[in-house]
């Protein structure tokens, strides 16, 4: 039920979803330092890429030393030379 009133107050004001909870927010320091919140799961990690999958689609992170140094339930921080990141699937209204 919080979530249909969570959703409902968030549509009405007209949030984004990242304030609402599920959207994901990414946060880049610099080339060397991802924190991303509200993914959904890990779905491909190496030291070149890694994918994440979010409520709004694919998230591709490229690089070069790719490595996570915090997973939580809801968000993790990638660390290593970043070269690259785009979106995949989804769609966004």
């Amino acid at each position: 039920m919080f979530k249909k009133i969570q959703t409902s107050v968030g549509e009405v004001l007209d949030f984004p979803p990242d304030v609402v909870g599920e959207g994901p927010k990414i946060t880049i320091t610099g080339r060397r330092q991802v924190m991303v919140e509200n993914y959904s799961s890990i779905l491909n990690f190496s030291e070149e890429e890694i994918r994440l999958e979010t409520a709004e689609g694919d998230i591709f992170f490229r690089g070069k030393g790719l490595m996570l140094k915090v997973i939580l339930a809801t968000e993790l921080q990638i660390e290593g030379e970043l070269f690259s990141f785009s979106f995949g699937g989804g769609e966004i209204e």
